[in-house]
Parts: structure tokens; sequence; C-alpha cells
């Protein structure tokens, strides 16, 4: 049965292993080295120092077994990710351990943490995707490059 529960200070390997993963969507591919990749400028602003004022997530488990993981931050004018809006706008993060997904763990997810978005009172999301990646496909962040969900 999956338990989605708030992420804790042991689970900062993991959000980084998510965030590689959702990097990680290509067949066609292949990135450099996990290391590598979660120290770039662009990436590590995702996941280093979490816990900063604002941050929020949800781990998704199995058994007890971390599965999947959705997890937003905001960011500055000087600094950003893709899918960046504006200050109070905060950029969202997802992945799906391989095996479980396309099973609706995403959408459990997401839900999740769109009711936390609700109650810290956000008016939007953004979130920004590749057209091509097929984890998307069901959702609907295959309209757009950046999605930016309104809460309510």
């Amino acid at each position: 049965m999956i338990r989605i529960r708030e992420p804790g200070e042991d689970d900062l390997a993991f959000l980084g292993e998510m965030l590689y993963a959702a990097l990680d969507w290509r067949a066609d591919g292949e990135l450099p080295p996990p290391e590598w990749v979660l120290a770039h400028p662009q990436v590590s602003i995702f996941h280093e120092h979490w816990g900063r004022e604002g941050d929020n997530g949800v781990v998704g488990e199995d058994g007890g077994r971390p599965i999947g993981a959705v997890w937003y931050r905001f960011f500055t004018e000087d600094e950003h990710g893709e899918g960046y809006v504006d200050e109070q706008t905060p950029e969202l993060a997802i992945a799906v351990i391989a095996g479980y997904r396309g099973q609706g763990v995403g959408r459990r997810l997401m839900e999740a943490m769109h009711e936390r978005a609700r109650g810290s009172s956000l008016a939007r999301i953004s979130l920004s995707v590749d057209l091509d990646n097929p984890d998307t496909r069901g959702s609907d962040t295959r309209i757009s490059s950046r999605v930016t969900a309104t809460i309510g």
C-alpha cells in the first residue's frame, strides 16, 4: 500500500535520486554520472540546502521504501529553473522510480502536493517538462513545456 508522507532530513539523497530520474528519461540518451548532474548549478538549486523557508514536498513509499517524490521551491529572478514565473510561484519537481511508473503514483503525489499548496495559500505552481517525455502521458503536463497550475 502506498503511503504519502512528509520528507525528512534523511530523504535528501532520495530527492537527489528523484531529481536525476526526472532528468534521465530519454531512452536514446545517457546523462553524465549523477554526482556531476546533481552538482550542476541548474540542477543543484532544486535540492541543495533542502528545508529552507518555503520548501515543501511529499514522498511516496511502499512498505517503508521511498518510491517517488514531489517537491516545490521558491526562486528569485536571479536564480531559478526553466519553469520560473515569478517569486510568488514555486517551481515543482516530481519523479517516481522505475517499476512504479504508470500506476498512478505520480498522480497521487501531485494530488497530495496540490493539497499542501492549497493549505499554504499558494495561487499557482509551475512545472517545466519536456513535451517528448513519455512519462507525462495521461497528465496535464502534455499541454505545454511549462505548465502553471492554478491552486483552487
